[in-house]
């Protein structure tokens, strides 16, 4: 395919994939009448059709509904255009700067091209969550289910769709001589190993959050987080795997904390749903895994192995300890924030 005209089909691609996603919301949406796309929210008239098309119906012209005048949703437009910048946004970090190439991952030339739909797929999954929440304040079992059967089928059948093995100990590693520790039966045995992978992540992602759950019930009296963000981890996780868990529930509330503070001073709400921010937390830990997995700090002495590391974290139960120790750190952090952001006072107009 020609290189020149890819960035704008990708664009074409999401913009097309945020208009399914709106009128796949609209149907998960909670109001008593459920309205099509093809008709207006508030009175149910038809839309003209031109502004069914995705790009053109961008135009700033004939954006209020003929029967009730009501404005047609920005938000749907918006999104539209939202999904088609990070399609193309995701081939640029994931093809040109190989954000998910690490050492001792090595997928194919198709097994490439598979993992990188397979994540598209994601992408959309977690477009589709985020607008929903954002509406509804709720991650709704439509979008979460379907999308672990994905992960867990796609990582079977395909078996290298992984971004980074089950298990691989750098610990054991010697520079010059020897890579990290591998055990051979998921060398030998890849769609196995895919199914445990995801399945693991599955897991993995569902428990945390639900742990996280509990204890921000304890310290703020009422619940957090909602059973949505729990299976929406739980999906991440299933697309992910196990250690992408920990660095996404790590940024979540640096998320939460930034983009809560600019919502409340330029909205005044003091309610946000926490699904928006787990998805953008795992947009960056994607987007950056291949320098997240890399990270040192290097020795001072040349040819001796780093002083710190992360992926040597992964290695051994005292490193997941600091890790997950600092993940629940950053949560309560972010529910001391979020008591004084609630009592903080704002000036209506």
């Amino acid at each position: 395919m020609n290189s020149t005209f890819l960035p704008g089909i990708l664009f074409l691609t999401g913009a097309v994939v945020g208009l399914l996603v709106n009128a796949w919301v609209r149907l998960m949406t909670l109001k008593p009448v459920i309205r099509p796309l093809t008709r207006c929210e508030e009175c149910g008239a038809r839309v003209r059709f031109w502004k069914l098309i995705p790009v053109l119906r961008w135009l700033p012209f004939q954006n209020r509904c003929r029967t009730c005048t009501a404005r047609l949703p920005r938000s749907e437009i918006l999104l539209e255009i939202l999904t088609g910048t990070l399609f193309v946004l995701f081939y640029f970090m994931a093809v040109q700067l190989r954000c998910l190439e690490v050492p001792s991952v090595r997928p194919s030339g198709e097994m490439l091209e598979w993992r990188l739909i397979y994540l598209y797929v994601l992408l959309a999954l977690l477009v589709a969550a985020t607008s929903i929440d954002f509406r509804e304040y709720l991650i709704p079992d439509q979008i979460t289910i379907p999308g672990m059967l994905i992960g867990v089928l796609g990582a079977t059948i395909a078996g290298h769709l992984q971004i980074i093995h089950l298990w691989v100990d750098w610990n054991q590693a010697v520079p010059g001589l020897t890579g990290p520790y591998i055990p051979e039966w998921i060398k030998a045995h890849s769609h196995w190993h895919g199914l445990s992978w995801s399945l693991t992540g599955l897991i993995v992602g569902g428990g945390l959050t639900w742990g996280l759950r509990l204890v921000s019930s304890v310290l703020l009296g009422q619940e957090a987080l909602g059973l949505g963000d729990v299976t929406l981890m739980a999906m991440v996780g299933s697309f992910l795997g196990w250690q992408a868990i920990l660095p996404i529930l790590l940024l979540a509330p640096l998320c939460g904390i930034l983009i809560g503070f600019l919502t409340r001073v330029m909205t005044g709400k003091t309610y946000l749903p926490y699904g928006p921010y787990l998805c953008a937390a795992t947009l960056i830990v994607l987007m950056s895994w291949k320098w997240f997995w890399l990270a040192e700090w290097p020795a001072h002495a040349p040819g001796v192995a780093p002083e710190f590391s992360i992926r040597k974290l992964y290695g051994d139960g005292l490193g997941l300890a600091i890790i997950g120790g600092i993940a629940l750190g950053a949560l309560i952090l972010l529910l001391v924030l979020l008591r004084i952001y609630r009592a903080i006072p704002v000036k209506r107009r």
